[in-house]
């Protein structure tokens, strides 16, 4: 395949073109997910907010073994809201305590109708003995339906003094570098240009072999 100088020109500013079109599309996405990284953290450790709910689905930090194995202390576990039908046995609840902020997730072992009511009797997987008091569907949050191993153990030092401190560090190092690396890339094409010498000559064909 031949590569002339004309050729190369093309391919950079197509590079260029479709680089600019990623920036353009990737820079509103970081931005909202940092804001939103930042709402929740405002809302959870400043706000004291344990029932952040976005789009339906609600995250929160285990914080006790009682229901290992299969959630463990600093876990981030992600909840999504449902519907009084769909629950059932075996489903890993997340409700509130006597209409508090605190929380706990267990897993329903027993649906229980009382005065024409449904109730639901949970267990941790880790616990010995059955919840004592029964849950209410107005105190369930939702339904684990995914976790995060450790997530929580980063969220938690990350929302720290010396986590924020850290990641404000690391913000203005990577702006610094960011900013040089720009900065060094223009006095390149400067000099380029002050001294007439393009990167490729005119009449330079580069044949590479396709193998």
């Amino acid at each position: 395949m031949i590569y002339t100088n004309d050729i190369i020109k093309k391919k950079k500013n197509r590079n260029k073109k479709i680089k600019t079109i990623i920036k353009i599309i990737m820079t509103p996405i970081i931005a909202i997910i940092v804001l939103s990284a930042i709402y929740i953290c405002y809302l959870r450790f400043i706000k004291k907010d344990n029932n952040i709910n976005i789009l339906g689905f609600k995250h929160y930090i285990v914080m006790t073994g009682s229901m290992e194995p299969h959630y463990n202390i600093g876990d981030l576990v992600v909840v999504k809201e449902i519907k009084k039908e769909d629950i059932k046995l075996n489903d890993v609840i997340t409700y509130s305590v006597n209409n508090t902020q605190d929380t706990i997730s267990h897993r329903i072992i027993e649906i229980v109708e009382q005065d024409g009511e449904e109730y639901y009797r949970t267990k941790g997987d880790n616990n010995n003995a059955p919840d004592t008091d029964l849950v209410s569907f107005n105190n369930i949050q939702g339904k684990i339906v995914f976790k995060i191993s450790k997530m929580g153990v980063i969220i938690t030092e990350l929302t720290t003094g010396t986590g924020i401190i850290i990641v404000f560090i690391v913000a203005i190092l990577s702006y610094v570098h960011t900013n040089r690396k720009e900065e060094r890339r223009i006095a390149r094409e400067d000099a380029r240009s002050r001294f007439n010498k393009p990167r490729y000559k005119k009449e330079e064909i580069i044949w590479i072999r396709v193998l």
